[in-house]
């Protein structure tokens, strides 16, 4: 019996008698910070790993059949090639809720060498104490979800309250997946937000699905993002100028109304790299951009992106 054989069943032994768990129905402040198991490998010949897929399958298929359940912590050090979406997807858990018990705020976050908490079911943790931008628009988001019987999870120094099977919005996921977009203007007013306005063309209420910023004709316009120019219009009723950026992960931004258009269809283009400058084409007061964000065809308030 080899030496690695006898720990792997000591692990397991002790993980059964001592590994940290609670109901879902508890209301009692949990502390993470006891003893957790730490799997070596993501590897079907773990045996804590097999345990880990086990008690995720379990802790999912209970949820949904309405019984009582348990939440298990594990441990996990990160490999050199390994990224949280792959760590994720070996584990059969959501990106979603791994980045939000491990306080990672962003996809494209390195986690090699990292050890990460891996939880036994999906769902958001969402911190009493938000740390930077991306974690306050996660608990305002999920305010509404929060009450006295709301589990709390304390992870070390931070706090959490644990929200089962809940997702991240498509704009919180669109702000995950591709945080801090610069500003298209260097000087720039804002005269105009997303949402429901009175339109200053026709005097009636419509969707505004993007921002104006006011500036002078001839500023230029900057890509705030790397992309690829989708569209580069000319003479849009509505539109004026107009160029539209496809970024990944299905966000596109949209800058409308300019005066020159410097690039073309289907041009690589960089973050901060001058796509036109401001005019006041189409339908247009004055001279502004008009700026658009879109995740998958549905319109997102720039606001939340960008970087100010």
């Amino acid at each position: 019996m080899n030496r690695k054989f006898i720990i792997s069943f000591c692990l397991i032994f002790l993980f059964f008698f001592f590994s940290p768990c609670f109901k879902f129905a508890c209301a009692e402040d949990y502390d993470i910070q006891q003893f957790i198991p730490e799997i070596e490998e993501l590897s079907s010949l773990n045996f804590l790993f097999a345990q880990y897929q086990q008690d995720v399958q379990n802790a999912n298929k209970n949820y949904y059949r309405e019984k009582e359940n348990e939440l298990i912590f594990y441990r996990y050090k990160a490999k050199n090639d390994e990224t949280l979406i792959s760590i994720a997807s070996r584990c059969s858990i959501r990106q979603d809720t791994l980045a939000t018990i491990n306080s990672i705020s962003e996809s494209k976050e390195i986690v090699a060498g990292k050890t990460l908490l891996l939880p036994s079911c999906d769902g958001l943790y969402i911190p009493l104490k938000p740390e930077n931008y991306f974690e306050l628009l996660l608990s305002s988001e999920q305010a509404d979800n929060i009450n006295e019987q709301t589990i709390k999870v304390k992870n070390g120094t931070r706090e959490f309250y644990f929200l089962p099977q809940k997702k991240f919005s498509m704009s919180l996921r669109a702000y995950f997946l591709n945080p801090g977009m610069s500003m298209p203007l260097e000087k720039s007013v804002l005269t105009s937000a997303f949402g429901m306005r009175i339109s200053p063309i026709s005097g009636k209420w419509k969707m505004h699905k993007g921002i104006d910023l006011a500036a002078a004709r001839g500023s230029r316009i900057l890509a705030c993002r790397e992309g690829l120019v989708k569209l580069a219009a000319k003479g849009n009723p509505v539109y004026g100028n107009y160029v539209v950026l496809k970024h990944p992960n299905g966000m596109e931004s949209l800058y409308a109304h300019m005066d020159l258009i410097s690039v073309e269809k289907n041009q690589k283009v960089t973050t901060g790299q001058t796509l036109g400058t401001v005019g006041t084409t189409g339908l247009s007061t004055g001279p502004h951009l008009h700026f658009e964000i879109s995740q998958n065809g549905s319109p997102l308030n720039p606001e939340n992106y960008l970087k100010k």
